[in-house]
């Protein structure tokens, strides 16, 4: 077990190592989690039937799946961290900005993860949160301290126990006499209005959730060599993660419908029997896989940001916090902090785009750290962030404000899709000189 000892600096020629295929199984692992689980019972709660809600997951998926793919390919061409990709568009001490937000974001889900485990791990052995919390983090710090090619190794082996545990759950729920296929298929009596907004929205909550993994990906593939196939890179971190969250989320919604409720874990309970320890297992094994990126995700991000300090030194000072605000949210206030980052993920696609299009479509792929700020990629995602709004439908724990646009659709929040395209658009047309530049230099193509 070698430490790395990186940071954030390059990956040199010399220290590349590795192939596309070990993408596949960390994120399988990352995305056979509790937060996937849950979306599994959306569907059900907005009145939408089995057939339609299996189509809207699996829209949402792709498209989620298709940006962690799309930005994982920027790993082995620059060796740096996903974060500091905003330096070419956006210029040097932006990038420091979005180093310190995506701290705070991932820091934010490591709580929650932390809590929603600790939970299943009490239901299990009956030991006081105040033991469990520190022995949970403890666990995922050695990982994440260690480093990439340890994070590598365990997120492979969890993502054979986690596919294991989870057919077994699919089994067990198959056989439990709760489970009524004829649930699945008769639906329930509701407008044709309603199941177009509900549908709609269920492809925005698959979206989004999936989508926010997208700065962390190239964390995860820099050490791949230079001439690593970049289409390799998209299919196993496209595949990894729509089979798993695909996977995990109908295997939730066949619950929901097999039980008619909309209880994620009360419903698993129930219908798992007396193998309930085994799904509590796989949901604490799952925040495990999901912990370790975001711990490791955030000690990058936090060096990004201009924290400095060693990468090992730092992952440490992230995992005391997180121990001490997981104790302190444990106690009910952890479901308004999931719903508070939920609402922040908006930042995300209008950024994520930006560097797809500078990166596959202008094709700059050597990091420029020359200008503190790049006034087109700036304006690019303000105006993609502003437009998105009116289109966003925004809840915070009980508070709850529909905003416009939103409002006339029915309440579907397509804002993920809206800042996502005008970004994208705004940035790549205001380089018109570099669109110029990137059709005389090569063909498109993912190579």
């Amino acid at each position: 077990m070698s430490l790395e000892t990186v940071g954030i600096k390059r990956i040199p020629t010399e220290s590349r190592q590795g192939k596309p295929k070990s993408l596949f199984s960390l994120w399988f692992a990352a995305n056979l989690t509790i937060a996937d689980f849950a979306l599994g019972f959306i569907p059900i709660a907005l009145g939408m039937n089995f057939i339609s809600s299996v189509i809207s997951i699996i829209i949402g998926n792709v498209l989620g799946a298709a940006v962690v793919g799309l930005s994982a390919i920027m790993g082995p061409k620059t060796g740096y961290p996903q974060m500091m990709g905003t330096t070419n568009s956006m210029g040097g001490l932006v990038m420091r900005i979005f180093g310190i937000v995506n701290l705070s974001n991932t820091i934010g889900w490591f709580i929650v993860n932390n809590i929603l485990s600790v939970i299943a791990l009490y239901l299990i052995f009956g030991v006081s949160y105040l033991l469990l919390i520190p022995i949970f983090v403890a666990a995922v710090y050695v990982v994440a301290y260690l480093g990439h090619n340890f994070i590598h190794k365990v997120e492979r082996i969890l993502s054979y126990l986690l596919g294991v545990l989870f057919v077994v759950i699919l089994i067990r729920v198959m056989l439990s006499p709760e489970f009524h296929t004829t649930n699945l298929f008769s639906g329930i009596s509701i407008s044709t209005t309603r199941i177009d907004i509900s549908f709609f929205g269920m492809v925005a909550f698959s979206y989004s959730y999936l989508m926010s993994w997208g700065p962390y990906a190239s964390d995860y593939s820099r050490y791949l060599p230079l001439n690593t196939s970049l289409r390799d890179v998209f299919s196993n971190t496209f595949a990894g993660s729509f089979l798993s969250t695909t996977f995990v989320e109908i295997i939730a919604l066949i619950i929901s419908f097999a039980t008619l409720s909309t209880s994620s874990i009360t419903s698993l309970k129930n219908i798992s029997g007396s193998l309930f320890p085994i799904s509590l297992t796989a949901i604490a094994l799952g925040g495990v896989a999901a912990n370790v990126l975001n711990l490791y995700s955030a000690s990058l991000s936090g060096l990004v940001g201009g924290i400095r300090m060693s990468r090992t030194r730092f992952v440490g000072i992230i995992a005391i916090v997180g121990v001490i605000l997981s104790t302190l949210f444990y106690r009910g206030f952890y479901e308004f902090f999931e719903s508070f980052l939920l609402v922040l993920d908006y930042w995300i696609s209008p950024w994520v785009a930006i560097l797809i299009v500078d990166f596959l479509v202008l094709r700059r792929r050597e990091l420029d750290f020359g200008q503190k700020v790049k006034w087109k990629g700036v304006i690019a995602y303000c105006a993609g962030l502003l437009i998105s709004v009116p289109f966003m439908n925004v809840f915070l724990g009980s508070f709850n404000y529909t905003f416009p646009i939103s409002k006339y659709l029915g309440g579907i929040d397509v804002s993920y899709f809206i800042g996502f395209i005008v970004a994208g658009l705004i940035y790549y047309f205001s380089n018109s000189e570099s669109r110029v530049v990137s059709k005389i230099a090569s063909p498109r193509k993912l190579r």
